[in-house]
Formats: C-alpha cells, sequence, structure tokens
C-alpha cells in the first residue's frame, strides 16, 4: 500500500516567492514535492475564502509566500494581507483547524534556499497532522464542553429594579423630540420601534408625520438593529429629500458609523437619536446572549442622546467638520462597562473545539436568515451565490455550511457590533457568534480596533502598520504567547 503523502496548497507572489520558486529549482536546491503551485499577482490579492475553501475541498495543509514586507511590487499590498492572514488564523484555530495546516511566510526572488527550507519545514509540519479530517468526520460533541470558549452565561433576568437607564422614562422624551424634528423639518422621515410583533417583540417602524410618533414605542424588546434600513432607505435618493432620524441603540448607532466609513451612508444625511441602554430580553425576560457580554451601554456617536428623560445635543466638530458623537464627560465611565466577566479566549485542542463547530453547522439548514439581519452584509449578490467560482453545491453538505459561515466571519472581522442580530434571527439556534467574538477581542488586543466607536480611526482591517506583529506566521515567537493564537513558533 503506497504511504500517504500531504498535498499542500501553494499560494506563490508571481514577483517574488514565485521565482524564488524558481531560482530554488535552478539552484538546484531539493524540497519535498507535495506543493502545489497556484501562481498570483500579489499576497495582497488572495481572498481568505481561497484559503478556506482549499482546506475544505480536501487540502492536507496550505502555504501562502509573498515579498518580504516592503517589498512589494504593488508597494504596500502584503501590508495588509498580513493582518488579513493573522486575523484568518485567529479564526481558524478558533474554529478547531489545527493552527499547522495553514502557514504563512515571506521569500524573495533571490531567496530559493529559504524557499526550499520552508517547503521542508511546511511540509513536516502538515505530515505531523496526518491527513486532513476537516470534512467527513464524525463528530461526537463532548458534553462537558471543557476549554471551548463558551457563551453559556448563566440566565439573567432582567427586571425593572436591576435597569441602570429607565426605558419608561426614555420613551417619555423620545416622543416629543421626534414629533419637533419632524414638524420643525430637521427630519423627513424617522426609523424606530413600534409594538406588534410576534411574542411581545418590537418591530420597526417608519414614520413622517408628528401624529405618528405616538406609536413610538422604547422597551427591552426592541430587539432588531435598524441600521440597514437606512442603506434602503437612502438607495433611491430622488424618492426622499431630507435627513432620515434613527432610533438607535448603542450597537446600532455603531453599525451607523461603520456603515459611514465604508461609504454606505452620508454622515450629513443622518440624525442619530441615542438611547442608553440596559439589554434587550426575550420573551421570556432573559437577557439575550449579545446583551450579556456587551461593553457598551451608551451610544459612542449620536446627534442627540436621551438618557434617563434628558436630552444631550453633540457638540463641537471631529477632524473633518462633522459634528462630535461622543458621549458626554459624565456618561464616559459606563460606555466600556462590562455587563458580565468575559470567558477565557484561550483557543482549545482542535477536536474538542472542531467538533463544537461542527455540531454547530449541522443544526444550519442555510436560510441565510443571519446574513439577511446582519447590518454589515449588503453586498447585492452573497459570495456563496456567485457563480464564479461556484461557492456552492447544487446540493449543500456541511462542508458548505462550513465556508459559508466561515466566509461570512471572515468578511465581519474588524466589522462586527456585537449586537447579536445573526444569533436572535436563527430559527435553528446556531450559535455561530462566538467565532466572531473571538476574532473580534483579539482584534482589539491584537490592533486596539473597536467597529462603530468614533469616525475618526481608520478600520482594522482597511489599514496596517509597517511593523505589525506576524502572529501565526512560520517562525514567529511570541514570548508573551497565551497558546491562544496557535501560531508555529511559540504563537
Amino acid at each position: 500500500m503506497e504511504a500517504w503523502s500531504p498535498k499542500i496548497v501553494a499560494f506563490l507572489c508571481t514577483w517574488c516567492s514565485y521565482a524564488g520558486a524558481d531560482l530554488a529549482g535552478t539552484g538546484r536546491n531539493q524540497y519535498p514535492p507535495n506543493i502545489r503551485v497556484i501562481r498570483i499577482p500579489c499576497s495582497g490579492r488572495i481572498n481568505p475564502l481561497y484559503i478556506i475553501k482549499a482546506l475544505l475541498e480536501g487540502a492536507d495543509g496550505v502555504m501562502v509566500s509573498g515579498c518580504h514586507p516592503g517589498d512589494c511590487h504593488y508597494l504596500v499590498g502584503n501590508y495588509y494581507a498580513r493582518r488579513r492572514f493573522v486575523v484568518l488564523k485567529k479564526l481558524l484555530t478558533t474554529a478547531g483547524i489545527e493552527a499547522d495546516r495553514v502557514h504563512f511566510t515571506w521569500v524573495s526572488a533571490s531567496e530559493g534556499a529559504r524557499f526550499a527550507d520552508v517547503v521542508k519545514e511546511v511540509t513536516e509540519k502538515v505530515t505531523a497532522m496526518g491527513p486532513s479530517t476537516i470534512v467527513g468526520a464524525k463528530h461526537n460533541q463532548d458534553s462537558s464542553g471543557n476549554n471551548c470558549p463558551q457563551n453559556d452565561s448563566a440566565a439573567v433576568i432582567l427586571s425593572d429594579s436591576e435597569e441602570s437607564y429607565s426605558f419608561e422614562e426614555q420613551q417619555s422624551e423620545l416622543i416629543p423630540l421626534c414629533k419637533k424634528l419632524l414638524e420643525g423639518g430637521t427630519v423627513s422621515i424617522i426609523i424606530g420601534f413600534q409594538e406588534g410583533g410576534e411574542m411581545g417583540l418590537s418591530v420597526p417602524y417608519f414614520l413622517n408625520s408628528p401624529a405618528e410618533a405616538d406609536k413610538l414605542v422604547w422597551n427591552n424588546r426592541c430587539v432588531p438593529n435598524l441600521s440597514g434600513y437606512l442603506c434602503e432607505v437612502h438607495s433611491s435618493p430622488g424618492e426622499m429629500s431630507g435627513k432620515t432620524a434613527i432610533i438607535a441603540k448603542p450597537c446600532d448607532a455603531r453599525a451607523v458609523i461603520c456603515l459611514t466609513k465604508e461609504n454606505q451612508l452620508k454622515r450629513d444625511d443622518v440624525h442619530i437619536i441615542g438611547l442608553t441602554c440596559d439589554g434587550m430580553v426575550d420573551e421570556n425576560g432573559t437577557a439575550l446572549p449579545a446583551c450579556m457580554n456587551c461593553k457598551v451601554r451608551i451610544p459612542p456617536v449620536y446627534d442627540t442622546l436621551v438618557s434617563d428623560g434628558k436630552q444631550r445635543d453633540g457638540s463641537g466638530t471631529q477632524g473633518d467638520g462633522s459634528p462630535v458623537l461622543s458621549a458626554p464627560q459624565d456618561c464616559i465611565s459606563a460606555i466600556c462597562q462590562n455587563n458580565t466577566e468575559e470567558p477565557s479566549p484561550c483557543v482549545p485542542e482542535p477536536p474538542l473545539c472542531f467538533e463544537r463547530f461542527a455540531s454547530e453547522m449541522e443544526k444550519c439548514i442555510l436560510c441565510f436568515s443571519c446574513r439577511q439581519s446582519c447590518y454589515g452584509c449588503y453586498c447585492k449578490t452573497c459570495f456563496v451565490e456567485r457563480g464564479e467560482p461556484d461557492w456552492q453545491t447544487a446540493s449543500p453538505d456541511i462542508g458548505t455550511k462550513m465556508l459559508y459561515h466561515l466566509g461570512r466571519a471572515t468578511h465581519l472581522s474588524g466589522r462586527c457590533v456585537e449586537c447579536g442580530a445573526c444569533e436572535n434571527a436563527c430559527a435553528s439556534g446556531v450559535d455561530i457568534r462566538y467565532l466572531i467574538r473571538e476574532v473580534t477581542n483579539f482584534i482589539e488586543e491584537t490592533y486596539d480596533y473597536q467597529a462603530g466607536m468614533d469616525l475618526a480611526t481608520e478600520p482594522a482591517m482597511l489599514s496596517y502598520k509597517t511593523d505589525d506583529p506576524e502572529i501565526g506566521f512560520l517562525g514567529f515567537e511570541n514570548p508573551n504567547d497565551n497558546g491562544c493564537t496557535g501560531g508555529d513558533a511559540g504563537v
């Protein structure tokens, strides 16, 4: 019987690493024949989905190599790629995919010998892992859940006496405020909440007349994130004039800022009515999972803030001349208030954590309700529905589900505002938010960035620093390693 040998997909930059591979050949530097080379114009052009797809299609390992930072043929392509690779590896290890199945490195056109050494090292590491069992393995979830990132906080029932911010007082101030904005012509339409949903859920409400404002409600069942409706309202500019106001929870306000940074909205077209929020509950009065872990209780960005029946207006200017949209000084301390102790960020051993990930995928029916409810999924055609390449098979299997959820998680990296809309909308009870939460926390710790907290800061995944850490790269050593990132050497 022929001995098993790993199949490794290698994405090589045409200007440096591919040329380095060619030099290794002409220089007769021998290396294992396990890599299948895909030539690319720049490491910055590698869609993380290609790496995920390769693993799900049966590759035992993936190797990505480009120009050394500072030597990119396109000047900064590999700087952007570096952050994407670091975050992708964090995502994969959180999902339980062994760290040593994916490797990133830099090889220049003059480093033929180094290329050969890198291939040898990658092949040895992948060989030690054995054949990939990412798809098709039998997943027996460990009921104890030891070491896995958890979202199993004890159920919290929010009663009126426990709420820091009175919904009733805010509502009593909200209604006359909305009437005033409409009567004075400050805004032409307001997006808020009204009663009428199933099981007491408050539903989105659009009003353009002061007389309709009395139907507005603000309570702990105003669960939906309303920011996505702003894109729909402004998608046909000829059909409306004037500003649109949005009644925004902290997560809604953060989403508005993210959409503004991504050029989906113009800040001047939106009036944010910020409301302090002590958390939303389900039909049983139990705090929603995302609200139990919420760090932001007061909108960091607003035009008018309603808090305990008092209004505060934004004042001053940002560097771009737009209104200052930060909370008043007496509320700053509450912005980063933790409601509960964060679970340990340490990633467990792959078998256990992969079983958890796979068991969640078994629940998924690919109804895409998570996508439809997410403010960040505004693409007209989702990547899984595009024909070239064909991401989704005719008969979706667990691999297709993994590709969709991992792909969506990469798209939300550095963009998630932790509203929990995806989890709240899922009819199958799929808990995939733990993946995005771990990545979100990792980005905050590594790049000091929280999505939607201000207009001035560049999004973490759309910016770079020349000295960004290469966490998880081949040969990277981190003296402060806590075992969470699954790197190749001390990570």
